[in-house]
């Protein structure tokens, strides 16, 4: 399936409209669930669920079928004998995690034993129940990414902010109700079942049980080139619940957790808002290099203009904004951690934005190179760091492993685009200017009256979020006219 320019960017564009309106909403109602979360809930269930997460996470990432991906990249991710074979393999492997998950309860169980939970927790059961999820997740309609590798997101994006919104709604009700791990589980669970139920909404289909031999050869080509990389970069995800809980506590991962979900906005934004626009997208730009780079370039620069200003101004809030949104002190009770998780999430973003390059011109290992050097970075410095700084070294090692990697994906863009470092510069003048401003307007409301609380919060929305709404709307004006902009990597929404 081929576009002219133009129709490629009309549908580039409306993909990113749909894609705003239900990522923006997305977060609005996440946020809103956390709030709750955190005030309904003790800390130390919260932990728990996390561990729980990175159980099956564990599990799923070992195996990560990359079927939608694959979809759109085919030639023919649009017959129905190949999305009948896509959704036969991903029922299969289903079954299998599920399986596996459930023999290796008892040793997940074993590893986050601790006497607290005697008499409160059954560790194996509560495992033994999150493997439904992958279980659910297998039934999903491959119509989704048809209509994905049409570049049709309107369906799409408002099935997946329903889905979303249901599946909070669940977790909320019963956090207020249940107030214990149980909630959150059952809650998780539900929104998997809304998923699946919406995928069909958004990609109609009726599936069939079939294993076309072609389909499955390209299905194996387009998996070997990702082998490894989704599985490096879940333990870099999940590194905080393998050292944290225990070197530490489960609410130190709560309070790390939360607080760094809420760090991550900026990523968010170029990931779940860019990032399923970017693979159908690139997709169409791969045998046009000069294009290509043009489309990176601006991808930098969206994440420098947006980015940048935003998490300056996030960082200037500090504990303050993680206390007052989720309710209880502990949540802000670090000094600077949260500031660090913010420039972790900044960085993060543009890595983001950079690193998918490889996957559109069929070079995945780049990528997988600077995943592992990541996953090796966090480990080495994230338990010796934990273990002599507490919280605050984990925080430290996790932004050396962001900047690391970043600095290995740029360098090697570079090279495959023959962009120098002054153009590269460029892209972010205007963005880093404004990130400059910001940050000496806010120093100088330290200096004046240093706010504390909601009031910091306020301070800093005031000074921010004017600056910000104009170069969104400066940079959406310069879009209309410009060369495709997308971004994130298949692996990164994946693990997300």
């Amino acid at each position: 399936m081929t576009h002219t320019p133009g129709e490629l960017r009309r549908k580039t564009l409306s993909g990113l409209f749909w894609q705003f309106l239900a990522v923006g909403g997305q977060q609005v109602v996440q946020l809103l669930s956390i709030g709750v979360i955190a005030r309904a809930i003790d800390p130390k269930d919260v932990g728990l669920f996390v561990i729980l997460l990175t159980g099956i996470g564990l599990i799923e990432s070992l195996t990560l079928f990359m079927g939608e991906q694959a979809t759109i990249a085919s030639p023919r991710g649009v017959e129905r004998e190949y999305l009948d074979t896509v959704f036969t393999v991903r029922v299969l492997r289903s079954i299998a995690i599920s399986v596996l998950l459930c023999a290796l309860a008892p040793a997940f169980a074993w590893y986050y034993a601790k006497p607290e939970y005697e008499g409160r927790h059954w560790l194996p059961g509560l495992f033994l129940m999150m493997s439904l999820t992958g279980f659910i997740d297998g039934f999903q309609s491959p119509g989704r990414a048809a209509r994905l590798k049409g570049l049709d997101f309107r369906r799409v994006a408002f099935c997946d902010f329903l889905a979303s919104a249901l599946g909070a709604t669940i977790t909320i009700t019963l956090a207020v109700v249940e107030k214990s791990v149980w909630a959150l589980m059952i809650g998780h669970i539900s929104t998997a079942v809304m998923r699946t139920v919406m995928s069909y909404v958004a990609g109609p289909h009726r599936p069939r049980f079939l294993l076309d031999r072609t389909a499955l050869q390209d299905l194996l080509h387009y998996s070997k080139g990702a082998a490894g990389a989704p599985f490096l970069l879940f333990l870099t995800y999940a590194s905080s619940a393998a050292i944290i809980p225990v070197l530490l506590s489960e609410v130190m991962l709560a309070v790390f957790e939360f607080a760094g979900r809420l760090a991550k906005i900026p990523e968010n934004i170029f990931l779940k808002v860019l990032g399923p626009v970017a693979v159908p997208a690139y997709a169409q730009l791969r045998s046009d290099m000069p294009r290509l780079a043009n489309a990176w370039l601006n991808a930098v620069q969206a994440f420098a203009q947006v980015a940048a200003p935003m998490t300056v101004v996030m960082v200037w809030c500090g504990g303050a904004l993680p206390a007052f949104l989720f309710g209880r002190p502990e949540y802000g009770s670090v000094s600077g951690l949260f500031g660090l998780q913010c420039v972790y999430g900044g960085i993060s973003a543009l890595t983001a934005v950079v690193g998918p390059l490889f996957w559109a011109i069929g070079q995945p290992h780049r990528d997988r190179r600077a995943q592992f050097v990541r996953c090796i970075v966090i480990y080495a410095l994230g338990i010796p760091a934990t273990m002599h700084f507490g919280i605050m070294g984990f925080a430290v090692a996790s932004c050396i492993s962001i900047g690391v990697t970043l600095l290995l994906v740029v360098v090697q863009a570079q090279r495959v685009l023959s962009i120098s470092t002054w153009r590269l510069l460029g892209a972010m003048k205007n963005g880093t200017l404004a990130a400059a401003a910001i940050g000496g307007a806010l120093l100088l409301v330290d200096l004046l009256a240093s706010p504390e609380g909601v009031w910091r919060i306020v301070a800093g929305g005031a000074i921010g979020g004017p600056v910000l709404g104009l170069l969104a709307l400066r940079l959406l004006r310069q879009r209309r006219g410009a060369p495709i902009a997308v971004s994130a990597s298949p692996t990164e929404e994946l693990v997300n």
